[in-house]
């Protein structure tokens, strides 16, 4: 009788538990039941099978009310953005075929006038193909898993740059940058709103080695998105993007009222969340190691309070070249007609763009 009485409360408690959880969260668990079906598939096959059925309920599950807002615990391998204006909630994932080819699945959630509009994006861009220069719809979607979304004022509508990371091919990845744009009953992607050498895009693309990381990210204390400049690893390997890799130096897209403009050469700095707080060092007395705080007070080198003998330079930081150098100038409406006008007769081109491999089917139903 002892022995009963907790097994039977903590049964009670067990299923007090369930029924106290919210219908979302329930929910939640048993569509990350069907993910972790995907995501143990073994064949193509399977996957394409799995991600479907994954896909329906993930679909489902948005058209219950408050899904725009609900806080996700359990999916853990799929990526979720919300934008800064609360306008926008994009979903995404990526699939991994055996043979290292990749596809993607996603979901726009747009928020208009407090009623949800639900868009699915379709993944129809082969690997292996030029990358598109023109604008896509969801059906026509280059694919890709999202990392970061920045709201900017073009004209007088709000559209939406993205940065994101595409496995891409057996040799490559690939780095983006695209817009979101809304439409009154849909979306699109791309605009021409990135300028580089005087020349508009839609949408930026570098490809660079699978064996190389590049970094591409928003520093908000700038306005701007800083990236590794890619270079190839020999002389004898420019304009084989498959063997670029990072050289050390950072170029920046800075937004100038109409468009994102390269600005080449950049100072980066590393983000302050990403700063160690302390370090380890031997203690010359115990000959152990300790761990030692670092000094939050920061000496300025242009500081008038020197020391004898000390050298004489200049901390070299943004806010030091932005005074030395000439930044992007707000354009007049004269410049930006003119950079129209030459969009117009010329819109093809990236700024990185693909090199030339054989062509094969995307896994993805066309």
């Amino acid at each position: 009788m002892r022995l009963i009485i907790p097994i039977l409360i903590t049964v009670l408690l067990q299923t007090a538990a369930v029924f106290g959880q919210p219908m979302l969260e329930k929910e939640e668990i048993e569509l990350n039941k069907s993910l972790l079906k995907f995501r143990q598939a073994l064949t193509a096959e399977e996957m394409d099978l799995e991600n479907e059925k994954f896909k329906n309920k993930l679909n489902d599950f948005l058209k219950l009310t408050d899904a725009f807002t609900y806080k996700f615990e359990h999916l853990e391998s799929i990526a979720i953005l919300d934008s800064p204006d609360g306008k926008i909630r994009i979903l995404n994932w990526n699939i991994e075929y055996p043979d290292m080819s990749y596809s993607y699945g996603g979901f726009v959630m747009i928020n208009d006038k407090n009623k949800i509009r639900i868009v699915e994006l379709r993944d129809k861009v082969d690997a292996y193909e030029s990358k598109p220069v023109t604008s896509l719809n969801f059906t026509e979607w280059y694919g890709a898993l999202y990392y970061k979304i920045i709201p900017f004022e073009n004209g007088k509508k709000t559209e939406y740059l993205l940065l994101g990371w595409d496995g891409g091919t057996a040799g490559s990845n690939f780095k983006i940058l695209d817009v979101l744009v809304l439409g009154k009953k849909s979306v699109r992607f791309g605009s021409p709103v990135f300028v580089s050498n005087g020349k508009i895009q839609k949408r930026i693309i570098f490809e660079y080695s699978n064996r190389a990381v590049m970094n591409m990210r928003f520093e908000d204390k700038y306005g701007r998105i800083v990236m590794d400049h890619l270079s190839p690893e020999a002389p004898s390997m420019e304009g084989l993007y498959s063997y670029y890799v990072p050289d050390f130096s950072y170029d920046a897209y800075t937004y100038n009222g109409a468009y994102w403009e390269l600005i080449e050469d950049v100072i980066a700095v590393n983000s302050p969340e990403l700063a160690p707080k302390s370090f380890i060092q031997m203690n010359p007395r115990t000959g152990k190691l300790e761990r030692k705080r670092l000094k939050k007070d920061w000496i300025n080198p242009t500081s008038e309070k020197k020391q004898v003998g000390d050298i004489g330079h200049v901390a070299r930081t943004p806010e030091n070249r932005l005074k030395e150098e000439k930044t992007p100038e707000m354009l007049d409406k004269k410049t930006i007609r003119k950079m129209k006008r030459s969009y117009r007769k010329d819109p093809t081109g990236l700024s990185v763009t693909t090199g030339k491999y054989k062509s094969r089917k995307n896994r993805q139903n066309k």
